[in-house]
């Protein structure tokens, strides 16, 4: 029986989900998807937001049926099998260890800018992670309302830096006229980073009193993550020159000057401190689960599952996670480790994760109409696959590399008892 403790809502089940998917993207992704396309832009972001439904549909339905600290890690290995299932939990692990601090760096690299402080590039990345950690140690409860706060005031500074931009400049219409498919394909595979994050929230779905209301946090969430980005794009397209160079750096900086002229720095650099800490703080939550649920099922090492009796927290996972991540943000933000790369393999795993998921909900739901959503999850996997070229051709290569040595592995005998033989009992 599972000794993480069900104390997650619906409410705060819902920022949580929030706080793992507004992340670094929203801060740079609006501003180079209007670079490259103009008032066009909202058409990758439209395709993405549309196809990516089918896909939360399956983590949805996996979520609420099977809620597990393993996430897609247990979904694959109930629907195909221990060596998919720890496949794909290795990957999964691999792509938070390298996308969080990534985030966190990002954030960094704000921070110093805004303040003139060149430290702070690596101080921030440091203290963030730090926060969180102690924060996870209090939590999933603790946590999760921290989150809340941190997400409300972000969804505030952002609807009124983009509402006043709008008011101030007045509405400019999204243009009709289609980008060449070369542009258009290059921006969508980019796009797609900012609709990652609810496979990472799956991870704590164990923690959830009512597993039923799985489905509802995904489409409150949803709805809530369109809006935001859809405010954050007419604001660039009334208030911002498509040819600004400040695009590919800063845009909610230049939104906010050109919406609230000396304030826009101040707002700007709260709304990045509160945008990237709540995201590390639900991401490092999140991966501490998933490495707590990896030691359980004999994954990883059986001290990483142990709990605190008094409220189920998994301590040791929480401590471990955090002094990782803190060392590879050091060595990422110091230039010992390439940026960019921890931000191509995070997202490429992203994806990959995706289409674990979906292959998972494909075995598990059985015929009918489950078959359609499984097409559209296919068209969309597929398509982005071929269109994101070879970075992402390397991470489902990773897969199989992993997979097959998995299952090489998986023939020795083995004690270890199957996670969901006891996380459903």
């Amino acid at each position: 029986m599972s000794g993480l403790k069900k104390s997650l809502g619906g409410a705060v089940g819902t920022f949580l989900a929030l706080s793992t998917i507004l992340g670094s993207g929203m801060m740079i992704l609006p501003g180079t998807s209007y670079q490259e396309l103009g008032r066009s832009a909202w058409q990758p972001w439209a395709v993405a937001a549309v196809s990516v439904v089918p896909l939360l549909y399956c983590y949805a339905w996996l979520g609420r049926r099977h809620p597990s600290a393993s996430g897609v890690a247990h979904y694959s290995e109930v629907a195909f099998g221990r060596p998919v299932g720890r496949s794909a939990g290795l990957l999964a692990t691999l792509a938070l260890v390298a996308g969080i601090p990534a985030t966190a760096i990002t954030g960094g690299r704000y921070v110093a800018q805004f303040s003139g402080l060149p430290s702070l590039a690596w101080l921030f990345p440091v203290a963030v992670l730090a926060a969180a950690t102690l924060i996870g140690c209090l939590g999933a409860n603790v946590s999760g309302k921290v989150q809340v706060a941190l997400v409300l005031g972000l969804f505030v500074l952002v609807a009124c830096t983009a509402l006043v931009a709008i008011g101030a400049h007045g509405v400019r219409a999204p243009s009709t006229a289609v980008p060449p498919l070369g542009e258009l394909g290059g921006v969508l595979t980019a796009v797609y980073v900012a609709f990652t994050g609810w496979e990472t929230v799956a991870f704590t779905f164990e923690e959830h009193k009512r597993p039923d209301a799985i489905p509802r946090i995904f489409a409150a969430s949803y709805v809530i993550v369109v809006a935001l980005y859809g405010l954050v794009l007419l604001g660039l397209f009334s208030a911002v020159d498509p040819g600004d160079k400040a695009l590919d750096e800063a845009p909610l900086l230049r939104l906010a000057e050109r919406s609230l002229g000396e304030l826009g720095r101040p707002v700007t650099l709260a709304l990045v401190v509160a945008a990237i800490t709540a995201n590390v703080c639900a991401s490092v939550l999140a991966l501490s689960r998933l490495v707590y649920g990896m030691a359980r099922s004999g994954y990883l090492p059986g001290p990483l599952a142990r709990v605190r009796p008094r409220d189920g927290n998994p301590v040791t996972s929480v401590l471990a996670v955090g002094a990782v991540l803190t060392l590879i943000a050091l060595l990422g933000s110091t230039g010992a480790m390439s940026f960019q790369l921890l931000f191509v393999l995070s997202g490429g795993i992203y994806f990959v994760l995706y289409g674990l998921g979906a292959a998972s909900y494909t075995k598990l739901a059985g015929p009918g109409a489950p078959r359609a959503v499984a097409v559209l999850c296919a068209v969309t996997v597929v398509a982005v696959t071929v269109l994101a070229g070879p970075p992402m051709w390397a991470c489902w290569a990773l897969f199989a590399v992993v997979w097959l040595a998995t299952a090489v592995l998986a023939r020795r005998p083995s004690t270890a008892e199957p996670e969901y033989e006891s996380a459903d009992r």
